[in-house]
């Protein structure tokens, strides 16, 4: 994948909200124009995880393949979603790693590789590392505009704190279970993938 990234537009997460049909829907917005991503119970949890700055006795799947990343030395340099496919929402990883001479000394190079992944893990990856979440074009082209949506479900926060328990974290500001039909009718085509796997 090229990356030219003149035309890709920064986008960050807002709001997550559900569980709904085994799933919630994830907000992603700049100020031009807000998407919804649905992903599955599990990432959504790992995604509400991050946005709360919570942490686990022992490490979960992303905490891992992160720790995994740090111990060899290897940067997450982009996050892009990068296109849609069958109705589904794809990404790419582009990871670097400096290269080592024998005596472990960096030699100034760097080996860069693009890593097909899912949406839902490429976002928890983002926020695990603190990097931006890019769009491409092709994807920003495609995704309906839900800001209005999108303000209709901030506004459910805005009540007198409620707290809610989804899959054991703890659920405040950044989960809402209300979410407007419209957004659900009219962005199921555009998914994670029929029945949120990714």
């Amino acid at each position: 994948m090229n990356v030219d990234m003149a035309d890709m537009e920064k986008f960050e997460v807002k709001k997550v909200a559900g569980p709904i049909d085994g799933g919630a829907a994830v907000f992603l917005a700049n100020k031009n124009k807000a998407f919804v991503i649905f992903v599955g119970i599990n990432e959504a949890t790992a995604i509400v995880k991050e946005l709360q700055k919570q942490s686990t006795i022992r490490p979960l799947t992303h905490d891992l393949l992160h720790n995994i990343l740090v111990g060899f030395d290897i940067e997450v340099k982009k996050v892009i979603i990068s296109k849609i496919v069958d109705n589904t929402f794809c990404a790419t990883l582009i990871l670097e790693q400096k290269v080592l001479d024998s005596d472990g000394n960096p030699t100034g190079q760097r080996n860069e590789v693009h890593i097909d992944a899912r949406a839902s893990d490429s976002v928890i990856i983002a926020l695990k590392t603190g990097k931006d979440i890019w769009v491409t074009r092709e994807v920003y082209e495609k995704v309906e505009d839900v800001s209005q949506q999108m303000e209709l479900v901030q506004g459910t926060s805005q009540a007198p704190s409620k707290k809610d328990t989804w899959e054991g974290a703890d659920i405040e500001d950044d989960v809402d279970t209300d979410v407007p039909e419209g957004v659900v009718e009219r962005t199921a085509g555009i998914s994670e993938g029929g029945t949120y796997p990714c």
